[in-house]
């Protein structure tokens, strides 16, 4: 077993090999376990200069991916913390695989060869630049903090996503229809095809709440499911009759309670085993449902568990609802999210002008 003291400098502290799976496990298991936090920091303390600034010098490429990971300026959640640490475990290994023995020994020239590496394993752009942000910004911070004397993070260069690439997202509500009603005899994809149609509700915020989240409120005769957002902001959703209809049928295929119960610490929407979804886990079933149900967009593209809140952002819209409560409901920042990101294309042929301009002369054809 690994202890703490890998998070700090040792003969292997900087030496990572993530193919090699149990110890890569462990070490994993170590990094993400935060009871270490605060001896790492009375670690790097103890020597503050006059300018307040800590010294690192006792401290392991790991321990700097564990200080990082865990900044207590930066609010990130237990899933989010998992992928970091995956991330910049894989980057501590390349740094081996090229036969480097500490990230301070990398070049400016590394960084844009491993830029060019991931580009090329990872076609999908936005894949690799999640990949690139994490890596970069944990360099950035390093080398701000001192540990790091140049800043090789600007050999990771920004993957620019052109406009005209997005994919385009709609879905006819017909087609929507015909997907949920293939899926009559199994509950378990229904309600998910449901929820997320009719609440824009995100995966991951369908899968974190408890059977006990969701309540009935007597004053609207409406059941609300409270549920965080992905900024950590709460959201009570509108969780229509119909859909919970076909939830509950779900959850007695699985033996769990169906009564509403605030006091219910299952899943609200369970796997076959009863327990929380994981976020990938539920995507890929979900896309692949789709897939099987032959749901495409209206160009005859794939689609995936997103683009139903594109649909419901659209749907909303045309049926007059006010763009800032569209807004709102999906959780963005602002309204300007939602106009450029969900409503560009029905905006934009809602301001077309053609209809000022005419050129029709058949009347005056012999």
């Amino acid at each position: 077993m690994y202890s703490n003291q890998l998070l700090i400098e040792n003969t292997n502290s900087n030496l990572i090999e993530v193919s090699n799976d149990e110890p890569y496990i462990q070490i994993k298991k170590m990094v993400l376990d935060g009871r270490h936090l605060q001896d790492m920091l009375d670690r790097i303390s103890i020597s503050e200069d006059s300018e307040g600034n800590y010294d690192y010098s006792s401290i392991s490429n790991i321990g700097m991916v564990y200080l990082y990971v865990h900044n207590r300026g930066r609010k990130r959640k237990i899933q989010t913390k998992v992928e970091y640490v995956r991330e910049l475990l894989k980057f501590i290994e390349y740094v081996r695989i090229i036969g480097k023995a500490n990230i301070k020994e990398l070049s400016r020239f590394d960084m844009e060869t491993l830029h060019s590496l991931l580009i090329r394993k990872y076609t999908k752009p936005k894949t690799s630049e999640k990949k690139l942000v994490i890596i970069r910004s944990f360099l950035t911070w390093c080398f701000e903090e001192g540990y790091l004397t140049k800043n090789i993070s600007r050999g990771l260069r920004s993957i620019a996503s052109s406009k005209p690439n997005i994919p385009e997202r709609d879905i006819e509500e017909s087609d929507l229809k015909r997907a949920i009603i293939y899926y009559a005899d199994h509950p378990k994809t229904q309600s998910l095809l449901i929820i997320l149609g009719i609440s824009a509700l995100r995966l991951n915020e369908v899968i974190t709440p408890k059977w006990g989240d969701l309540y009935f409120d007597k004053k609207r005769g409406r059941y609300y499911l409270k549920t965080l957002t992905k900024r950590d902001k709460v959201r009570h959703a509108h969780i229509k009759d119909y859909a919970l209809k076909v939830l509950i049928e779900y959850r007695k295929r699985l033996g769990l309670n169906i009564a509403i119960n605030a006091d219910d610490q299952t899943p609200f929407y369970p796997n076959r085993f009863g327990r929380h979804y994981s976020l990938s886990s539920l995507s890929t079933y979900l896309s692949k449902q789709m897939a099987d149900a032959k749901l495409t967009t209206i160009y005859g593209g794939r689609v995936t568990p997103h683009y139903l809140r594109h649909y419901f952002a659209q749907t909303a819209y045309t049926q007059g609802a006010p763009l800032d409560w569209i807004s709102e409901t999906l959780g963005h920042s602002s309204s300007t999210i939602t106009k450029e990101n969900y409503l560009s294309k029905l905006l934009k042929k809602e301001r077309d002008v053609s209809d000022f301009v005419d050129l029709d002369i058949g009347e005056h054809q012999e």
